[in-house]
């Protein structure tokens, strides 16, 4: 399906590649797309309603009053204001270089895998700064998890998931842990999880418990393990490796599923403008002959964005 022109095609045959990456490696590296759900948004720009406290901790009389008459609410909602971008790199495949190497591999499908590997690093890098200036009050563990011997990682995460809990209203099932790798392997390596482990998991090496178990031993959604790292350097100077989320920083929050409608409780939400951009990478390509070659391009439309107050929706636990 080559381009024969230099005006664009939507290449789907390419988004199945670029899918098919999704479920086998992304999840491993990228918690993004979890971490802010996506809604589909037909428009680019507008105001959305933001979650306030108002909503859940205020209770309103149901009783009938004499004259017939019952109390009314309205909601308390906060209004944000989104406008989405249009991000996307491209990929230049060479005819040549096409044909040498077409015994060995297929290039618009290698290309498409590290284009999208880019365009999850780039969404991860915005959703990673998004919860970095939400604002959010900061909560210190007990003891630096560092202190495997008397840190207990449990109790402090089980203190953040009550009061996110009183907080909002919403279950323990329905709250999301965003943690560090790095966090997550101390937390795995503290005597009070390990004691835990030999009853909850016999048998079973700390080391090696997943995410799903390590949920289910603290009765929440999901655990969210932030695996991304970033050359934070400039081209051509030496590799300075590092954690796309900050270490020793972890958050818990509600979040909505993916297309849940807008006013659905959630801390974040990646806003998908769909008339540019209707699917979750969009890619393209076209004929460059100043090159003698095919482009392909991965975009998406997107802006991510806070829809719950500080606070309300997510909590903030420091590490140290």
């Amino acid at each position: 399906m080559r381009p024969e022109s230099t005006s664009a095609i939507l290449r789907p045959d390419l988004t199945a590649v670029a899918q098919e990456y999704d479920a086998e490696k992304a999840a491993t590296k990228f918690i993004g797309r979890r971490a802010a759900p996506i809604f589909n948004s037909p428009i680019y720009s507008t105001t959305y309603p933001v979650v306030k406290r108002e909503n859940f901790v205020k209770r309103t009389e149901d009783g009938r009053a004499p004259d017939g008459s019952y109390n009314r609410i309205t909601g308390e909602w906060g209004t944000g204001t989104f406008t989405c971008q249009d991000h996307g790199i491209e990929y230049p495949i060479d005819d040549e270089r096409r044909r040498r190497y077409s015994r060995y591999i297929d290039a618009e499908s290698a290309a498409t895998r590290m284009l999208h590997f880019q365009a999850l690093l780039n969404h991860e890098y915005r959703v990673a700064a998004l919860y970095a200036g939400a604002g959010l009050t900061n909560h210190n563990v007990t003891t630096a998890w560092t202190t495997v011997a008397t840190a207990v990682p449990l109790a402090d995460l089980r203190t953040g998931i009550n009061t996110l809990s009183d907080a909002c209203g919403a279950a323990p099932a329905e709250i999301s842990l965003i943690i560090p790798r790095t966090d997550f392997q101390e937390m795995l390596a503290c005597t009070t999880v390990n004691n835990k482990i030999l009853y909850t998991y016999p048998g079973a090496q700390p080391a090696e418990l997943t995410a799903q178990q390590v949920a289910a031993m603290l009765g929440i959604k999901e655990v969210l393990v932030a695996r991304g790292a970033i050359d934070s350097t400039e081209e051509g100077v030496a590799v300075s490796m590092g954690q796309l989320w900050t270490a020793a920083v972890m958050y818990l929050a509600v979040l909505a599923g993916e297309n849940d409608p807008l006013d659905a409780p959630s801390a974040t939400r990646t806003i998908q403008w769909t008339e540019d951009s209707p699917e979750f990478p969009v890619i393209e390509s076209y004929r460059d002959e100043k090159v003698r070659g095919d482009v392909l391009r991965e975009r998406v439309n997107t802006d991510e964005v806070l829809t719950a107050e500080a606070d309300l929706m997510a909590y903030k636990i420091t590490n140290t």
